[in-house]
């Protein structure tokens, strides 16, 4: 890394590329949280007009074929509650993928929470990214079963495609081993910088 000469921070760091590098991350953090909320608005724009279409029971259950096992009484949560938890869940998931360090339960967090807090945010700021990618993943993953749970309710198909529901699984877990790897890569480049300039 190139030559710093801020007083805070240990030299041989380059607060300008690690900062780029921190902003597009955020970026494209911020663009999971755009296609979160963009799945969600679509699923509502049609949800609203639904509601009215649906029988007095809805399915609010599928099993591993993707067929109704669960049935509900039709009500505002019975219908819209997949939405509501995915809204929520976005929310919080955009709030966390903004904190700190201290707030995340990684390897070598110790050692992270001895850096300067610029150096801090580069080293987490793959995690941040992935926290958010979940929320996003979770939210597309309840959008579309709720609408696939609108159209069984509706008589308009069978069952919901299964396989939708592992999205978030697949993205949280593999997004959290690449994260806790990058995280790692990060954390031992600032160290040898700063050992080399020792």
């Amino acid at each position: 890394m190139g030559e710093n000469s801020g007083g805070d921070y240990p030299a041989g760091v380059n607060l300008e590329a690690l900062t780029a590098a921190v902003k597009v991350a955020r970026a494209r953090a911020g663009v999971a949280i755009i296609v979160g909320v963009f799945f969600l608005a679509w699923a509502w724009r049609d949800g609203i007009s639904i509601y009215g279409k649906l029988p007095d029971r809805v399915p609010t259950h599928f099993g591993p074929g993707g067929a109704p096992d669960g049935w509900a009484a039709k009500s505002v949560f019975s219908v819209y509650g997949l939405l509501i938890m995915g809204a929520v869940t976005l929310v919080a998931m955009a709030v966390v993928s903004r904190m700190g360090a201290r707030w995340y339960n990684f390897p070598g967090k110790e050692e992270v929470l001895k850096l300067p807090p610029v150096l801090q945010i580069y080293v987490i700021s793959p995690l941040q990214e992935t926290i958010a990618w979940l929320g996003a993943s979770i939210a597309v993953t309840f959008s579309v079963g709720v609408r696939q749970m609108w159209a069984v309710g509706l008589g308009e198909r069978p069952a919901i495609v299964g396989w939708i529901m592992f999205l978030p699984a697949v993205v949280g877990l593999g997004g959290m081993v690449v994260a806790i790897l990058a995280a790692r890569a990060r954390l031992r480049a600032v160290g040898d910088s700063r050992q080399r300039l020792q």
